[in-house]
């Protein structure tokens, strides 16, 4: 009978240990290749995409916009040297010939002509950080407030504020499906937002449970919530209540594995783009492929 209990009991923490082995499987897709006409990418720090989906643009602390094609990661020239960007952190594709880039290093929005080559650099009333773009707005992270605000293209006038209401500030935010989505990382919570309103809807306390730095987040077609943790180099997600359902990925430098991850998002197809600060590089992974891509 001991015997048994023994084996039942050992049974049972293998099942445990391995509990989320099998509910969301991101096989490695690709790591974007590097450039070898221009200065290589070392310091990917944000990742947005074309309006129809096909071209990825990252944004390199170095002072490079990155651009490439989405399905097999091949580089075009990088828009501009580091000698006209000082230190970009972020940027949204405002139309074909348009980009808004935030310039940390004169704590400024930069509006650049990519034909022309012009650039309009806007002076705010807050330190920006983060910024998208959709429908003649910007939505734009506050690294002094720590709240989103929406501002409007041409005028660039605050509309509206979308406000943490915590001694904390947001560090990532989201737009999906007409909501605002924003990361607290010290208390550890999800706030999302009606888009237009700007009514808080819900408050998620996330599974604080093995979860140690969440510097990032995203949210899946199905409404799971992904969020990057830097210092334990995986991805873990949680339902729309705050359970964790699984932890993806692992700490390391090898393909396929992060190492200080920073900043992570979904593209149309569903595939994870994942920033590493650690190994300079961004890596895909998809739900659906089991084709690795070299």
């Amino acid at each position: 009978m001991r015997k048994f209990l023994n084996i039942f009991i050992s049974s049972l923490l293998i099942t445990t240990s391995y509990a989320f082995a099998s509910t969301f499987n991101y096989t490695w897709y690709m790591s974007l290749k590097k450039d070898r006409r221009e200065t290589f990418m070392r310091q990917p720090l944000f990742i947005t995409f074309s309006a129809n989906g096909n071209r990825t643009y990252i944004v390199d602390g170095t002072g490079k916009l990155f651009s490439y094609t989405m399905e097999r990661g091949i580089p075009k020239a990088a828009f501009f040297a580091k000698s006209i960007l000082d230190k970009p952190i972020a940027m949204a594709k405002i139309s074909a010939n348009k980009i808004a880039v935030v310039n940390r290093g004169a704590n400024e929005i930069d509006i650049i002509d990519l034909k022309s080559r012009k650039i309009e650099k806007i002076k705010l009333q807050i330190i920006p950080d983060k910024i998208f773009y959709k429908n003649g707005y910007f939505f734009v992270l506050d690294r002094l407030t720590g709240n989103v605000y929406m501002i409007k293209n041409g005028t660039f006038q605050v509309e509206k504020a979308f406000n943490h209401g915590q001694k904390e500030g947001f560090i990532d935010f989201k737009i999906r499906r007409n909501k605002l989505i924003t990361l607290l990382p010290i208390s550890k919570k999800v706030k999302i937002f009606n888009l237009h309103t700007g009514e808080l809807q819900k408050t998620i306390k996330l599974d604080k449970k093995q979860l140690l730095l969440p510097v990032s987040l995203d949210i899946d077609k199905e409404g799971n919530i992904f969020i990057c943790d830097k210092d334990a180099g995986n991805i873990k997600i949680y339902n729309s209540e705050g359970a964790l359902l699984d932890i993806i990925l692992k700490k390391g430098e090898k393909k396929g594995e992060l190492y200080y991850p920073t900043y992570i998002s979904f593209d149309k197809q569903g595939k994870l783009w994942i920033a590493e600060e650690g190994n300079g590089r961004v890596e895909v992974f998809d739900k659906q492929t089991f084709k690795n891509k070299k």
